[in-house]
């Protein structure tokens, strides 16, 4: 959109904010905006999250509601819901999911309603630290994945699994911010999305090995123990470049990506039961890495 340049007095020169822009931040006269210069370009911008309004809804009306429904609400940004159910499993679901959205609390509850309210209030400026600390804790569970396989714990599998759980706990907030706030640069927001939800989904897949092998009862393979290595190796360069750029860790993740999703897909078409499916998730974590760092190029352009 353009703007046309408005002379005040004999030195100052203003330009009138969109209405829209306005309205979307709930901004008034006197707030303070932020207004950087980059080259020809100046980015204005505002502390505040986007005003959403209030959720409500009937169960009836989705056939089904699930915890899954209440993660999706909380990443899009509501800060009250009310919810109508109409059984007490409905209400089970909400209340045992609650806890992995950080910020939220059942405020109220009445018959057949319950009422939820969004308490948190610094959450937004701190969507670097909990971005870093989803990367920390898939890297925790690779890492403690291959510490068991190596020693043959695979029963201990079942504990590091449920560092999934506390995985989406911090993608789900940084999803909220984005679309209550956006990124810091307004123009990459899609860009972060993306590598917001492959972290999520690494760190699924991460768990899909634990539960294919936590009830394994004969040692696993060297060489499938490798490839798991590898994958891990790929995804953490991922991971140390989104913090440090480097030219190698690119050209490791651009070029080695089809080597070893071409090696671990012909070792599928030979082998069968748990390897395969074993296989299959390591493939997965490649191709989830790879879009994620897809996505960190197109950040940093």
């Amino acid at each position: 959109m353009k703007r046309r340049i408005v002379q005040h007095g004999s030195s100052s020169l203003t330009v009138t904010l969109p209405v829209k822009w306005v309205d979307k931040f709930n901004l008034k006269k006197g707030e303070e905006i932020n207004i950087e210069e980059t080259g020809d370009t100046l980015l204005v911008s505002t502390d505040k999250s986007v005003a959403i309004s209030k959720k409500v809804v009937s169960t009836s009306d989705y056939g089904i509601f699930t915890k899954n429904n209440l993660s999706h609400l909380y990443q899009l940004g509501y800060d009250d819901i009310e919810i109508t159910y109409e059984d007490s499993k409905t209400f089970e679901e909400i209340r045992e999911r609650i806890p992995g959205c950080i910020g939220y609390e059942i405020i109220d509850q009445k018959a057949n309603k319950v009422f939820i309210k969004s308490i948190a209030t610094t959450l937004e400026s701190e969507f670097d630290v909990l971005l870093r600390k989803s990367f920390l804790i898939t890297n925790e569970m690779a890492a403690n994945i291959i510490e068991l396989l190596e020693s043959k714990q695979y029963a201990k599998l079942k504990e590091t699994r449920n560092m999934e759980s506390l995985n989406n706990k911090f993608t789900d907030v940084c999803i909220r911010i984005l679309n209550k706030k956006g990124y810091k640069i307004p123009r990459r927001t899609m860009q972060m999305y993306e590598i917001v939800k492959n972290i999520e989904r690494i760190a699924d897949e991460f768990k899909y090995v634990c539960d294919l092998l936590k009830d394994n009862n004969k040692p696993l393979d060297k060489k499938f123990l490798e490839y798991f290595k590898e994958t891990v190796d790929y995804y953490l360069a991922f991971y140390h470049m989104f913090y440090k750029f480097d030219s190698k860790l690119k050209k490791k993740l651009y070029l080695g990506r089809k080597e070893l999703v071409d090696k671990y897909q012909k070792e599928m078409e030979k082998t069968k039961g748990k390897e395969s499916v074993f296989l299959h998730h390591l493939v997965n974590i490649i191709q989830k890495t790879y879009e994620g760092a897809g996505g960190y190029f197109a950040l940093v352009l």
